[in-house]
């Protein structure tokens, strides 16, 4: 208590109280209100609101083994994971790239980074109006180059619509990642490298004993923040297909916003929403044991 009435301990206490008292009314509760709901039968609508026990939990467990639509949503979702981790990589490619002096580096940078700067929702109609059979520019030039067998509804078809979700999603993911990337990238001793230089290392030697070993903490993380955020790919899908055609590329996360919306069963989403965080924690603890595996072992 000594500790606290100083004027540092009184600022540390301030400065904690706020994201503290955040979390506790916008995580934490909203957190144990779902583990309730989940074991509830309720519609705000109607007003009902039972006591179903797991009930909820075995309709949710039969559905992901029976039901179509959430095999697809499941698969999709798990697919994502890859498709994030790649964002990464390609992230890790571009600002080693960039860090080497290619000309005009400062320009790719921004480049790279602006689709983070723009509202999403903005991003994905320039990128549905990139695809657009008609009019889209991607059509467009396939066209130009005398190569018109391959124009598609890119959107409207089951066999490249979840494609084109993937590619929107690395394009969109890229530039925050390079951005991490370059800042570790810039820590790293200039030192190492004049080393490198008078052992007569090359490009790939030097990459693979100074640059990835020094950069393996930032791009661990990054890999640990993207296999969670597969888990939670849901607007991105909205906005450019609606998880459609034939639920082709729909995801966990939309079709948990589809019971909410659309059916008002709150007590199902809510049940998926446990199911599905149970799942993601193993599936990221999993990622955060390989990658705690690899910083371990010697480059």
């Amino acid at each position: 208590m000594k500790g606290l009435l100083t004027k540092k301990g009184l600022f540390i206490t301030v400065m904690l109280a706020w994201p503290l008292i955040h979390y506790a009314v916008f995580g934490l509760y909203l957190q144990v209100q779902t583990l309730l709901y989940s074991f509830q039968s309720w519609n705000p609508l109607t007003g009902n609101q039972t006591w179903a026990g797991i009930r909820n939990y075995v309709t949710a467990f039969r559905e992901m083994r029976t039901d179509g639509v959430w095999s697809s949503a499941i698969l999709n979702t798990l697919l994502f994971i890859p498709v994030n981790i790649l964002a990464v990589i390609l992230a890790m490619i571009i600002a080693i790239l960039l860090y080497h002096k290619v000309p005009f580096a400062r320009f790719f940078r921004v480049v790279y980074f602006f689709p983070s700067l723009i509202s999403i929702v903005v991003i994905t109609m320039v990128f549905s109006f990139a695809l657009n059979p008609t009019q889209g520019i991607v059509n467009g030039l396939l066209e130009a180059v005398g190569l018109e067998q391959f124009k598609r509804a890119w959107l409207g078809d089951p066999q490249t619509a979840l494609l084109s979700v993937f590619v929107f999603c690395i394009w969109a993911g890229i530039g925050g990642s390079n951005v991490i990337l370059t800042g570790a990238l810039q820590r790293i001793p200039h030192d190492y490298f004049e080393v490198g230089k008078l052992e007569g290392i090359g490009f790939w030697k030097e990459l693979y004993h100074i640059v990835l070993p020094l950069l393996w903490p930032t791009l661990s993380t990054l890999i640990i923040v993207s296999t969670s955020g597969a888990f939670t790919v849901f607007l991105q899908v909205m906005l450019l297909t609606n998880g459609g055609p034939f639920t082709s590329s729909t995801t966990v996360g939309l079709e948990m916003y589809r019971l909410v919306i659309e059916k008002s069963d709150y007590g199902m989403a809510s049940a998926y929403g446990i199911i599905f965080t149970v799942i993601g924690f193993v599936v990221v603890w999993c990622i955060k044991w390989l990658t705690e595996r690899v910083e371990t072992a010697e480059f």
